[in-house]
């Protein structure tokens, strides 16, 4: 691995790329995940809808993103990533103005089921084909930056929606916070370019002569997949990737949804808990860049694997029956740590084994794999509850599991396929 791959020299044009993903990956992270401790509480009081019903609805309403993932992956095949990501931002900015005009229950799941089908689109296929179009060879490096934008969410967005709050009311909140969607989502389209070559650069920021940037221009345009949903749905690298890190993604997710209650539970109060999720934001900022070095520096399976062990140790410590002071600061650490590397490593593995031309059909299956898998973390976290009183028992489930995904990683075969 030469140095210079380690390096982030990505060129003004690049680093205007990961701002794009970096605004998408910060968006849907707010409108579709963090956003919600606020999102919840706020439209329950405003208009006395009980609470555990709309959280009860929450879940199976973000299963509609993995239709939308799989649909902007076939309809970027046709029209292209850049406009698909342009109309998914404006619709995903009106969407989420309509929780200002909802008003019940019904209206919340539907207003909440359409924020997750657009933010599947813009975010997890669209920002996600962007960086591995620029960055063939250095993925992992650019969605180390660009993945940062998850954990400015964490850290900015819940306090944003607050302030809006105070300014212009609930419903004047969420017609300010969809329309800066909007807004960034023309700013990508002016700026943005589906592959570098249309902006007259190199992949990776190389050096290559302008009959060479015609050829590779060519080369794409040419073009014709072998990859369809029955022929990938029917590979054993989809398979050991979905399922590899779908099982990580439980991981992430069973972590950081119960942060505070465990820590609450563990006899924090509940300031100091509720601060503890913006240093875990904090921290997330510097785990989303050594992530993106590893991949980097020791190939995206071994940074995967390493991933998978760091996660290992933070579930049996989430998993220990102890109230110890030093462990929660611990457990606080390794979850800030490890939050922005699912985000990385699993787009980043796809693009390795598919390259930068099948990327997106690969998406387009995986997606809804890895989601699938996902929601299982809720259902695992919820048993555990009711069962015990804690979550000891189901984090020893999730640690469990985590091996099992760890297994599945390290029988990946890194080779692009067909290459």
């Amino acid at each position: 691995m030469s140095n210079n791959a380690t390096k982030s020299n990505f060129g003004a044009k690049g680093w205007l790329m990961i701002l794009v993903a970096g605004l998408m990956f910060y968006f849907y992270a707010g409108m579709c995940t963090d956003g919600l401790n606020t999102i919840v509480s706020s439209f329950a009081q405003l208009h006395g809808v009980d609470e555990g019903a709309i959280l009860s609805w929450t879940t199976p309403a973000s299963w509609l993103g993995l239709v939308g993932a799989a649909l902007s992956s076939w309809l970027i095949t046709k029209r292209g990533n850049r406009f698909i990501m342009l109309i998914s931002a404006i619709l995903g900015g009106i969407t989420y103005m309509c929780y200002g005009v909802v008003t019940g229950l019904a209206g919340f799941t539907i207003v909440t089921a359409l924020a997750n089908f657009f933010g599947m689109s813009y975010c997890w296929t669209c920002a996600n084909a962007l960086m591995a179009a620029w960055f063939p060879t250095k993925k992992g490096l650019a969605l180390g930056w660009a993945t940062m934008g998850q954990n400015l969410c964490s850290a900015t967005f819940v306090l944003l929606l607050t302030a809006f709050v105070g300014w212009a009311g609930v419903n004047g909140s969420f017609y300010i916070m969809g329309a800066l969607l909007i807004v960034a989502g023309i700013f990508s389209f002016i700026v943005m370019r589906d592959t570098p070559e249309e902006l007259g650069c190199a992949p990776d920021n190389g050096t290559v002569s302008k009959e060479e940037l015609a050829a590779a221009q060519r080369e794409m345009q040419e073009y014709q997949s072998p990859w369809n949903a029955k022929t990938l749905l029917m590979n054993k690298q989809i398979w050991l990737i979905g399922l590899g890190y779908g099982i990580y993604i439980i991981c992430t997710v069973s972590c950081i949804s119960r942060l505070i209650p465990r820590l609450i539970m563990a006899g924090w109060a509940p300031p100091k808990a509720i601060g503890s999720m913006t240093v875990a934001a904090i921290l997330g900022l510097f785990g989303s860049y050594i992530t993106g070095w590893l991949d980097q520096k020791l190939g995206t399976k071994k940074a995967s694997i390493i991933f998978g062990i760091w996660w290992l140790l933070t579930l049996i410590s989430c998993a220990i029956p102890s109230n110890n002071t030093v462990l929660q600061y611990f457990t606080v650490f390794m979850i800030g740590m490890a939050i922005g590397g699912i985000g990385n490593l699993f787009p980043s593995m796809t693009a390795t084994v598919f390259g930068r031309l099948d990327f997106v059909r690969a998406m387009g299956v995986l997606n809804p794999i890895t989601n699938i898998v996902r929601s299982f973390a809720f259902i695992i976290m919820g048993v555990g509850l009711t069962a015990t009183g804690t979550y000891h028992v189901s984090y020893a489930i999730v640690a469990a599991l985590c091996v099992v995904g760890i297994i599945l990683v390290s029988r990946i075969n890194e080779t692009q396929i067909g290459k």
